[in-house]
């Protein structure tokens, strides 16, 4: 079994390779056969990282929370303890991306 996995994941990883650069450029093709020109460019705009860093702060904070409440004993050593901290660093995430979201940076703010 061991045998027919080792030849069949690099196979697989091969055709999805092929595959994907052969539909991309079909695309490009068919985009650039019915615009009759290349495709528009969207413009580049600057990433903000105070959103993505907001989210691992949460991440962060998470595990801190996680990591206090098991040196406090407070997580038991149960069949829930795995849930338990997955839920404690999901919301704390969840948490993240609400706060992430509500975050205006000075680009949005402008207009024009």
């Amino acid at each position: 079994m061991k045998e027919l996995v080792g030849i069949l994941v690099p196979v697989a990883l091969f055709a999805c390779i092929t595959l994907s650069v052969y539909f991309v450029n079909r695309f490009r093709y068919d985009a650039i056969k019915t615009l009759g020109g290349p495709i528009p460019r969207t413009p580049k705009s600057r990433f903000s990282w105070k959103r993505t860093g907001i989210i691992a702060l949460g991440f962060s904070i998470g595990l801190l929370l996680v990591g206090f409440l098991q040196n406090l004993n407070l997580i038991q050593d149960n069949q829930s303890e795995g849930f338990f901290i997955i839920g404690t660093i999901t919301f704390c995430v969840g948490c993240a991306l609400f706060i992430a979201d509500r975050v205006n940076t000075n680009e949005e703010e402008i207009d024009g």
